[in-house]
């Protein structure tokens, strides 16, 4: 072989290795850029951490504390008689000292004579049944209901929706005038999970309250998802309210029944300078004993019923809630009735009465308070 040939040979095999280390280094370096392309997409595109595996609620905005009503869904226009169904703070994901659904279910008062029957096993996701889910955009029930079309991300887990606000139905007096300020009625309902026949039954107590023409007031209702009323929720309930309605801050009025009516207790004992006063109906007994938030309470009217035949909520722990506020020097009525069990509420909330002597007192507290700030987490005193 000539020299010729030789070197022909070497520039061929040098062109030869040139070639196949450039593509070698292609392909790495295409490797490394759709491996930076694929960590980056997980990271821009999902707020799943694949890691840790974290599954999100359908809230994607942490509520604020104080509240600040910016950036969240706007109020419809609205007249005098309207009824209307706001999910304005079903965006925003609240704090829970509750990390598992199966916690709330676990009794830790339990009064001589009942049982926790009911309350065994983990919350059950009612929400996500058909007719069922109350994040629907008209406040109606029944035939008439609307099943909202949700487009929830593939991290989004519809099982957590129990921490995002509520969605609240908001009844507006028919006399309505932007240039009056109004009382505000928050009702509370009762039962831990809900069918489409318990929307209905809580829509027939919201029309049949007594509503006097001489003193029309804002009536309010929301919707709860998880066991125990969540005090900071039903707050910012109240401030978005106010946002949009004329509200009068001395005429704001909490009454429940059930666990609406242990709610009362557990709402108020963390903002006792907002209510003018209270009205819980046959508030049940657990998950804890709500005794100890009687001194928390002790300055707001109180007027409370119960059946002494109730086999759901405990009479007795009703009536030793009513002795302590007694003990306390609180201005509290407590009614029994009589051969009547868990039931009975809605002769209550149409007893013009009743209503009246709920809608009869002011709260100066509220006109002097300032503070809107409130804790994280409420931590109740056993």
């Amino acid at each position: 072989m000539n020299i010729n040939s030789l070197y022909k040979s070497d520039i061929i095999f040098s062109k030869i290795k040139i070639t196949y280390y450039y593509n070698k280094m292609k392909f790495i370096s295409q490797c490394l850029l759709f491996t930076i392309l694929l960590s980056s997409s997980f990271k821009i595109f999902s707020q799943n951490d694949l890691s840790n595996k974290k599954i999100y609620p359908p809230c994607p905005k942490k509520a604020s504390n104080p509240y600040i009503g910016d950036d969240l869904i706007a109020w419809p226009n609205f007249n005098g008689g309207d009824l209307l169904k706001i999910n304005s703070l079903t965006s925003l994901e609240y704090p829970t000292i509750v990390k598992t659904q199966k916690l709330y279910y676990q009794d830790k008062y339990i009064p001589k004579g009942f049982d926790q029957w009911w309350r065994k096993g983990t919350i059950s996701s009612w929400w996500i049944e058909p007719g069922s889910d109350p994040w629907s955009e008209k406040p109606f029930w029944g035939k008439d209901y609307e099943q909202p079309a949700h487009n929830f991300k593939p991290f989004i887990n519809d099982h957590l929706r129990w921490k995002c606000g509520y969605s609240f139905v908001v009844e507006i007096p028919k006399s309505y005038s932007k240039s009056k300020k109004y009382p505000l009625v928050i009702y509370l309902h009762g039962s831990v999970n809900t069918k489409p026949k318990h929307f209905i039954s809580r829509d027939h107590t919201r029309k049949i309250f007594y509503k006097s023409e001489g003193d029309p007031y804002v009536f309010v209702a929301p919707i709860r998802l998880e066991i125990d009323w969540d005090a900071r929720k039903i707050f910012d309930v109240i401030e978005n309210i106010k946002e949009n309605v004329n509200i009068d801050n001395a005429r704001i009025y909490l009454t429940g029944l059930s666990m609406g009516g242990r709610g009362t207790f557990i709402v108020a004992a963390q903002h006792p300078d907002t209510f003018a006063a209270l009205m819980p109906l046959s508030p049940h007994h657990g998950p804890f004993n709500y005794l100890p938030l009687a001194k928390k309470i002790k300055n707001i009217p109180i007027w409370m019923s119960h059946g002494n035949i109730d086999k759901i909520s405990s009479y007795d722990l009703a009536k030793q809630m009513a002795d302590s506020l007694h003990a306390y020097g609180a201005n509290i009525e407590f009614h029994t009735k009589e051969n009547v069990g868990h039931w009975g509420w809605n002769s209550i909330y149409s007893d013009s009465s009743a209503i009246s002597w709920l809608m009869s007192w002011t709260n100066s507290e509220s006109l002097r308070s300032g503070d809107k700030n409130t804790p994280d987490n409420f931590t109740i005193e056993r």
